[in-house]
């Protein structure tokens, strides 16, 4: 199934939980835990509400760490990977990582961008003086990996 083109989050997730779409959503203590990640500036609201559905897993982000199993530790895995690296480029207390994948690349935004902030990506196969921006916004970058 390809999703049709609107960039609506809600809309997408529901599509896919009304097609039995194999996705394990987050418990409220999940969710509580997930917001004092972020103590002094708010999560976006279409990140709250994807993992609020697929927190705990998304048959489309299969081999993806980005469930509450593994949220809490993707940051510091991401500053261990600019240092491995001998980086240039700096993560800041505005940026969130939400998602690695496989130990070589993460994926943030930062949290003073809206509900729908735009993506930004390292990939240590690239040699970036600046952090790669991947999409405008959340919710494209979201429904373009299932997609």
């Amino acid at each position: 199934m390809v999703y049709f083109k609107e960039s609506n989050l809600k809309e997408f997730l529901t599509s896919l939980e009304k097609g039995s779409y194999p996705m394990k959503p987050c418990t409220e203590d999940d969710m509580s835990e997930l917001i004092k990640l972020s103590p002094t500036k708010s999560l976006p609201q279409n990140y709250l509400d994807f993992m609020n559905k697929a927190g705990n897993g998304i048959e489309f982000l299969a081999g993806t760490d980005f469930t509450m199993k593994y949220i809490s530790d993707l940051k510091e895995g991401a500053i261990e990977l600019l240092e491995e690296n001998e980086s240039n480029i700096k993560l800041t207390d505005n940026q969130f990582v939400f998602m690695m994948h496989q130990g070589y690349m993460f994926w943030f935004f930062n949290l003073n961008e809206g509900d729908d902030p735009a993506v930004y990506c390292y990939d240590e196969s690239l040699e970036l003086d600046e952090f790669n921006k991947v999409s405008n916004a959340l919710s494209e970058f979201l429904i373009s990996l299932y997609d």
